[in-house]
């Protein structure tokens, strides 16, 4: 099962069918789940672990899941004793396709035994669809899909709207480029869906649309950043800060540092004689 390719012909079908919100979140969780167990036809989840991914009660699980086994999206048995439900997420990828894949592999398989000549009377377009399926097969080999990287590399669980946006993401720009942006999040230490997103933003408002393009805009980035003068701090530069002093400090300041006039005719023993018998009269009353 193809997540990405399920994940499109999902959200083609809520266009076309009304699923509440509940629902929705419940049949993404579970392509989450199927995803972390390998893509079983049928796969095992426990309740409390899809309440929890889910946001939904007991109750709210029930009804969600109602409305998949009712829209076939979803086949459901009940738990044994001491085991979780058993599901089955039912595919909605065009069978068409599918169909056409199978003629296509099979026309080229029974040509390996035929003559030579007979070999070269293969219609170029069949060839052409081959040698495209090959080279997407080698490059899933070799690279992982937004949805695999994200749990693969610690961003977190899939669920609830997450993969919705990964998918928009996708068809907005390319399947390429949200891969690239997941690595720049990597490699700055900063694994939250966010980071990607307001990474994406930046490209997509430059009008950037190949993974060429991302690489030469992180390059240039990197260039920039480096040209720029080292700091001491190894942070901002931040300016000095000066305190502008008000008037009255300056006179008070000026008055303290003057000397006192009349200092010398000061008498220090006059004036205790003098408090003395103010404070001596005080007392008397």
């Amino acid at each position: 099962m193809n997540y990405l390719k399920e994940l499109k012909a999902f959200k083609d079908w809520l266009l076309l069918n009304d699923l509440n919100t509940s629902a929705i979140a419940l049949w993404h969780t579970l392509m989450a789940i199927n995803n972390m167990a390998g893509w079983k036809e049928r796969f095992n989840a426990p309740n409390s672990t899809v309440e929890k991914l889910t946001g939904l009660s007991k109750q709210g699980l029930v009804n969600a899941r109602v409305k998949l086994i009712e829209n076939e999206l979803i086949e459901y048995e009940k738990g044994k004793k001491g085991k979780a439900p058993i599901y089955k997420v039912k595919s909605l990828v065009n069978s068409v396709d599918q169909s056409l894949y199978q003629s296509d592999t099979q026309s080229i398989y029974q040509s390996g035994y035929q003559s030579d000549d007979q070999r070269l009377t293969i219609p170029k377009h069949k060839q052409n669809k081959t040698k495209l399926k090959d080279d997407v097969g080698e490059d899933a080999r070799v690279s992982p899909n937004p949805f695999q990287f994200y749990e693969q590399e610690g961003f977190g669980v899939l669920g609830g709207y997450i993969p919705q946006k990964i998918v928009g993401w996708c068809d907005d720009l390319s399947e390429g480029i949200v891969l690239e942006a997941m690595k720049i999040a990597v490699e700055q230490g900063t694994k939250k869906w966010g980071y990607v997103e307001a990474i994406l933003r930046n490209w997509s408002q430059k009008g950037i649309r190949t993974v060429e393009q991302c690489k030469a805009e992180q390059k240039q980035y990197k260039e920039h950043k480096s040209q720029r003068p080292p700091n001491r701090a190894g942070g901002k530069v931040r300016p000095i800060r000066k305190e502008m002093l008000p008037d009255w400090f300056e006179e008070s300041q000026s008055s303290q540092d003057a000397p006192a006039g009349g200092s010398d005719d000061y008498d220090f023993e006059k004036e205790k004689e003098k408090l003395q018998a103010e404070l001596l009269a005080y007392r008397r009353g």
